[in-house]
């Protein structure tokens, strides 16, 4: 039975100005969409994208979730993360992305997973800022966008610079908007990492613990402290997160899905989805498909 693939992009899917570095983007939301029209389709990136929104109203719909849009809205998504969107054709805003490796660049003690909006376990996806916000981010934006066309020297040092100033402005706004806001320390953003090259393994607990140095206990201990979840809790949220994909974009069966995610008893599958969600895989689906 053939089935539906989601096309997975990468920075060299998207016109780059010819001075641009190789693993960064920026452009505004009226130019991306014009130049790339198969952006508004479901598909996921390998990179970090930030949209910020300045004018118009839409729908952005980030793997199950769907968000209004409206002037100061921002959205974070990290690679493997779904999205669609239904914009009026009044939307206007500015759209950026790069690779690790460019935020990471120089500066090796930074930690992408430090940021509220691109760890993977009770990420802030998504705000609202006031005008006096708005204004701050939009004047970093377009020094951005402007250094980006220019053939500056150190134009790529100089673009890093701004993206972390950037990033750190967003960390004050959404730290001091989102009170549920957590402290996260390396070994959570470790385990998040694990858990994210092995969710579809159902390794035990153990394998984890000492891929990390860290006893069962200990472990299980930090991620109740800080997330209130244990570890099973977070790979089960995982598993059940690629699950719910499966079921919204794609035409694979239950069975298919099943043998994607490496559980040989389907009816097995179907009893954990339904534990964790309070609906079968079947139900999800159907219920997606109505609304």
């Amino acid at each position: 039975m053939p089935t539906k693939k989601l096309p997975v992009l990468n920075i060299k899917n998207f016109n780059l100005p010819k001075h641009a570095p190789p693993d960064f983007y920026i452009k505004t939301l009226q130019e991306h969409q014009k130049e790339h029209p198969f952006v508004i389709k479901p598909h996921s990136h390998d990179f970090y994208l930030l949209m910020t929104f300045t004018k118009g109203t839409g729908i952005h719909t980030i793997d199950t979730e769907k968000y209004t849009i409206q002037p100061g809205s921002v959205f974070f998504m990290s690679p493997a993360e779904i999205h669609s969107w239904k914009l009026s054709d009044d939307t206007d805003g500015y759209i950026l992305f790069f690779n690790p490796s460019f935020y990471l660049m120089n500066l090796k003690g930074n930690n992408m997973l430090d940021l509220p909006f691109y760890r993977p376990e009770n990420k802030i996806r998504h705000g609202l800022l006031n005008k006096n916000e708005v204004s701050n981010i939009l004047h970093v934006i377009k020094t951005m966008l402007n250094e980006s066309i220019s053939d500056t020297g150190n134009q790529k040092n100089i673009l890093r610079s701004y993206l972390d100033i950037l990033l750190l402005k967003f960390d004050v706004y959404f730290n001091s908007l989102n009170k549920k806001t957590i402290s996260h320390s390396s070994l959570i953003a470790k385990l998040e990492s694990l858990i994210e090259q092995h969710f579809k393994e159902h390794l035990p607990i153990s394998y984890y613990a000492s891929h990390l140095n860290s006893s069962l206990s200990q472990l299980n201990s930090t991620t109740n402290q800080l997330l209130n979840k244990s570890v099973n809790d977070l790979i089960h949220e995982r598993v059940v997160l690629e699950a719910k994909r499966f079921l919204i974009y794609s035409d694979l069966t239950i069975s298919q899905i099943s043998d994607k995610l490496n559980y040989k008893d389907n009816s097995y599958f179907s009893r954990f989805f339904k534990k964790m969600t309070g609906l079968t895989p079947e139900q999800f689906r159907k219920k997606i498909s109505t609304t």
